[in-house]
């Protein structure tokens, strides 16, 4: 990668994504920067702490200061500026890579190819990989993120904190940012892991002020105006240096600092408008004009003015101090002072009427486009109000916005746009109704699709075969959601609507691709509709038609599934690794998936726990070879119920603390069987009022959507926590609606496979059901009511190994007494008299 680059060499990543070189550059210090020892000095023991925290408002010499530090001191660092585009969880990790890389040649070619290979909701995953790749790092290094309050995504807010929690003892944190983070901040002061520089250290004193005045003004100041500066400004920095700048020539310098007064706002406004009122009319044009613009470059500022004199304009902002900040070594690329900018921009809207201004904004768009900054560009175009400009270029960057993993930044603006704004572009209605549909919005995704056609249908210019397009896929969408949603009849007719105009079959992986997440949930697809499945199953060969044999092929998994919920093992497993075999592919990971945690499911029901275990984890090894790890959550999901079963509650644990589960308050229904996964571990934390909440918030959206498996579950598991948290009533008013919804469809695996908890509740209840399902035993005991705490399953391991008590009690530092008493609890728990008995029967319920 090449540090020093200019707008003709930008710094461009594999994706086609920009990076400018000025975002992983040290700003370099001003002339009229001044050394402030005292705060050097609490720089200095970042070394001790994990993060260094530097906040203050707009304006208090954060970035100034903590540059400074780093230039003085030779400090090896690795900087970061943030802006609003790094919301996005791999964009922000990405560039984070890419400054790593300016202090460390070559950590990209590593780190970039592990973020870019895990997308959408998996790219979490990647953050372990990217500690990994940090710890090989052999030198102490320093990495710094300078505007940090532009980032609201709690997403990447949470992989911040994860890794944090996880930064190698070499490596330091210093964040400048004008608001606090939500990050674990009272757990780092309280471990002594942190330390933060706010805006009563950063406030300039009497001292720092006579010093800055020194280098920023040819005649000196009085003590006495100093003082009464000091007094007004509060030792904001940026006020000082506009007051400075304003009183420069004057010859009642006095006059001016006695009447300057107000509220900081108002000293703001007073001052620019004294700064600029001494600058050209030519000079003050430009800088409103270019005042638009993030990033500016001489180029894009002639583009923008319509001017050919930028170049000269820019060197003599630099030269006076105009609150221009060079974003490079080469001088190319420059930003305004972030306050400065936003006074410009004030004034900009006040001088120019609406239309003027957009055309500064078609400037930059047209620019920006032509110059590869698309996401910059986009911007623009919304800005110049000409929205056909910016739907046309996401649809042409469709692609790479989503592989880059932007799709929150692309539905921010198809928020902004109408149906008639995309209807040209089918590949983003697509993607915005398949958005809907995954939110569980499922008419309003069907009405967006309904509308673009009937739209379209209106279109005299627009050549058939776009018709066409929209049709087909039309048709495949309403496929798709009828899968999920057990609506047979619709699934079929409009799949012989539209087959016979694909070109192959595997159109239809396609377009369950879509909502893929939604698919394997309880049971997979027909909206757990079970009678519904074996109804298409069992149709003569000789009277299937091409939609019926496209979905058999990929039905096996729904058919199994029916009879694993039947409770019919043999069958389910006979279709199940017989289809397997066949259709094990990569091509069509979404039926396969679900098929390994079906299969996982009925080796536990009979008891073979290794099997059980063995299975996922092969397949999260397999899956781990592709590109795609949109699955991986799903399978470590199943894999924590298959150790929280058989007592282990803290791989658990750590797996919500590692993909930043612990405090989700607001569940996604594309996202169900972790969700779920998360509820359990919820309830064995005894935190059943947010394990409900979950539930509820939950509820509402599967009931929308008409999922009968989805919706006994979660009244399965609000009966549970009801009766956890002494709610009896409540407790059986759900577990009769999970019964009443089960009846006619056939469920009974939902139930055993919650074991005794839920046994004990179904035996309480008058419903023929539930002594039905009671009257039911299943083939193995399950496991959750034998659940052991972190220090039995210790003493467990070494009775297993034949320690003696005074031996464990030795080991662990306990007394005889307590070692005897956790025994004690364990033979409880395991329902045995002795170690022999105790290791024989752990051993079977695999425990050990």
């Amino acid at each position: 990668m090449n540090n020093n680059l200019n707008f003709n060499s930008a710094s461009l990543n594999d994706l086609g994504r920009v990076v400018l070189a000025s975002k992983v550059t040290i700003p370099r210090s001003a002339e009229n920067d001044i050394l402030r020892p005292r705060l050097i000095e609490m720089l200095d023991q970042s070394s001790r702490f994990r993060l260094t925290l530097v906040t203050a408002p707009a304006g208090f010499g954060k970035t100034t200061l903590v540059s400074g530090w780093v230039h003085y001191r030779c400090v090896k660092a690795a900087w970061v500026s943030l802006d609003s585009g790094n919301n996005e969880l791999l964009s922000f990790w990405i560039d984070v890579s890419y400054a790593i890389d300016k202090q460390f040649p070559g950590f990209t070619s590593i780190a970039v190819p592990i973020l870019h290979s895990f997308k959408g909701d998996a790219a979490e995953s990647a953050i372990p990989f990217f500690l990994q790749e940090l710890d090989r790092i052999t030198e102490p290094c320093v990495l710094i993120m300078d505007d940090y309050h532009v980032i609201e995504n709690s997403t990447v807010h949470d992989s911040l904190s994860f890794v944090i929690r996880h930064l190698p003892e070499h490596i330091r944190l210093v964040l400048i940012s004008r608001t606090i983070p939500p990050l674990p901040l009272p757990r780092l002061r309280i471990s002594k892991q942190m330390v933060q520089i706010d805006g009563s250290h950063l406030r300039f004193t009497l001292k720092e002020i006579q010093a800055l005045q020194k280098k920023s003004m040819n005649v000196l100041l009085s003590p006495s105006d100093l003082t009464i500066l000091e007094q007004k400004t509060e030792g904001w920095v940026a006020g000082l240096i506009l007051a400075f700048l304003s009183i420069e020539g004057r010859s009642d310098a006095s006059a001016f600092i006695e009447s300057f007064s107000g509220s900081n706002r108002y000293i703001i406004d007073y001052l620019v408008d004294e700064v600029l009122a001494r600058q050209s009319e030519e000079l003050q044009a430009f800088l409103l004009q270019t005042s638009i613009l993030t990033s500016i470059c001489a180029s894009l500022a002639e583009a923008v003015t319509d001017q050919s004199n930028a170049l000269k304009f820019l060197a003599d902002l630099e030269r006076g101090h105009m609150f221009l900040n060079p974003l490079d070594d080469t001088r190319t690329w420059y930003r305004y002072h972030q306050l400065f900018g936003e006074m410009l921009r004030d004034r900009l809207n006040n001088k120019l009427n609406r239309i003027e201004v957009e055309v500064l904004h078609r400037r930059a768009y047209r620019w920006l486009d032509q110059n590869g900054l698309f996401m910059e560009s986009i911007g623009h175009a919304f800005q110049a109000g000409d929205h056909a400009a910016a739907a046309e270029c996401m649809d042409r960057h469709l692609h790479v916005i989503i592989h880059n993993g932007d799709e929150a930044a692309l539905l921010h603006w198809l928020g902004q746009l109408t149906l008639r704004d995309i209807v040209d572009h089918p590949n983003l209605v697509h993607f915005h109704a398949g958005a809907l549909a995954q939110s569980g919005c499922i008419e309003e995704a069907m009405n967006l699709m309904d509308q673009a056609l009937q739209l379209l249908g209106t279109k005299k210019d627009l050549p058939p075969e776009a018709i066409k397009d929209m049709e087909q896929q039309m048709g495949l969408f309403r496929a798709s959601i009828a899968f999920y949603q057990g609506n047979i009849d619709a699934l079929i007719d409009h799949l012989n609507a539209t087959m016979n105009e694909l070109t192959d079959t595997a159109s239809i992986v396609k377009v369950t691709n879509l909502s893929e997440p939604l698919l394997y949930r309880g049971p997979l697809g027909f909206g757990g509709r079970l009678h519904k499945v074996i109804e298409l199953s069992k149709v003569p060969e000789s009277d299937k038609n091409q939609a019926q044999l496209v979905l058999q092929d990929y039905g096996f998994v729904l058919v199994a599934d029916v009879y694993y919920e039947w409770n019919l093992l043999d069958e389910a497993q006979r279709i199940l690794e017989h289809a397997l075999a066949v259709h094990f592919s990569p091509q069509v990971l979404e039926f396969v998936t679900p098929g390994i945690i079906l299969l996982s499911k009925i080796f536990q029901a009979r008891g073979e726990w290794g099997e059980a275990e063995r299975t996922i984890q092969e397949m999260i090894r397999h899956i781990e070879t592709y590109p795609s790890k949109r699955w991986l959550l799903m399978l470590e999901a199943r894999l924590v119920r298959l150790r929280l079963v058989q007592g282990d509650v803290d791989t658990g644990l750590r797996w919500m603390e590692w993909r930043n589960l612990q405090s989700i308050d607001k569940p996604n229904v594309a996202r169900e069987y972790e969700i779920l996964t998360v509820v359990r571990l919820l309830l064995k934390q005894g935190r059943t009022e947010h394990a409900v909440r979950l539930l509820k918030q939950l509820e509402r959206d599967v009931v929308r959507a008409n999922r009968l498996g989805s919706r006994i579950e979660i009244a399965l598991m609000l009966a549970l926590a009801y009766k956890d948290s002494g709610k009896s009533l409540s407790a059986m008013k759900a577990l009769e609606e999970a019964c009443h919804l089960a009846a006619a469809e056939g469920y009974v695996r939902i139930f055993i496979d919650e074991g005794k908890p839920l046994t004990d509740l179904l035996s309480k209840s008058g419903l023929a059901y539930a002594h039905q399902l009671l009257g039911i035993q299943p083939e193995s005991q399950n496991l959750q009511d034998v659940t052991l705490t972190n220090r039995e399953q210790e003493i467990l391991r070494f009775i297993a190994e034949g320690r003696s008590n005074d031996e464990i009690a030795r080991i662990l530092h306990l007394s005889d007494g307590t070692v005897k008493r956790y025994t004690h609890h364990l033979y409880q728990k395991l329902e045995v008299k002795n170690r022999v008995q105790a290791v024989s029967r752990a051993k079977e319920l695999y425990l050990l």
